[in-house]
This record gives C-alpha cells, sequence and structure tokens, in this order.
C-alpha cells in the first residue's frame, strides 16, 4: 500500500506527517516533539531526529509501510535531512519524490513611487 511522507519545512521548524493513500493521517512528528526547543528546531539535526522518531512510531504501531511518496514543501534546513534519514534509518522504497512549494509568480501591486 502506497503512504504519502508529507514534509513541511518552514525556516523554524520541519513537521513530517505520514498519511495514508486517501489522506487520512497516521502519524505525525516536529523538531518540537523530537525534545528540541526554541531556534534548536530549526536544524537539520531536529529533522533527522523527528524522521528517526516517526519511523520508530510506525515500527511501534505496527504499520506496514512499504512503497512512500514524499512531499516536500517550503525551503526551510530541514528539507534535506529528512531525505537522509529516510534513507539510512528506515527501508522503505521512495517511489515519488515531487516539491509542493507554493511560488509567487507576481504578488500584490507595489507601493506608490515616493515624491518629494
Amino acid at each position: 500500500m502506497l503512504h504519502i511522507l508529507y514534509v513541511n519545512a518552514t525556516p523554524n521548524n520541519t513537521m513530517v506527517t505520514l498519511t495514508e493513500s486517501n489522506g487520512r493521517v497516521l502519524l505525525n512528528c516536529s523538531g518540537g516533539t523530537a525534545g528540541f526547543r526554541k531556534a534548536q528546531r530549526s536544524g537539520p539535526e531536529a529533522a533527522y531526529q523527528a524522521t528517526q522518531q516517526l519511523v520508530n512510531k510506525a515500527a511501534e504501531r505496527g504499520i506496514k509501510v512499504s512503497a512512500v511518496h514524499l512531499k516536500l514543501n517550503g525551503f526551510g534546513p530541514g528539507r534535506e535531512a529528512v531525505y537522509r534519514a529516510l534513507r539510512v534509518v528506515s527501508d522503505w522504497d521512495l517511489i515519488r519524490i515531487s516539491d509542493a512549494t507554493p511560488v509567487p509568480f507576481n504578488g500584490c501591486r507595489p507601493r506608490k513611487k515616493r515624491r518629494l
């Protein structure tokens, strides 16, 4: 069965969520639940530990994960650390890696030019 692993890598924290293919949330972890506080949550080590904790929780609860679709969101420092942790800690097969980061292509109207 295909599972989806969502990674939300913000500049302040990294959230990792494991769902079924239909979107039902099974587990979630973050840098804060891995034991890191304040500015330490933003680093790649916190993301690595959060992913490791998620894999261990899945094994404890007996969730059989064979194939994983990795969806990345955001430009935080924990982005690559989650991928590295998955390769090292788990034996899950990464079927697909996709990026869902929203990129603005026009944005808001700029402010009026200042006249002196």
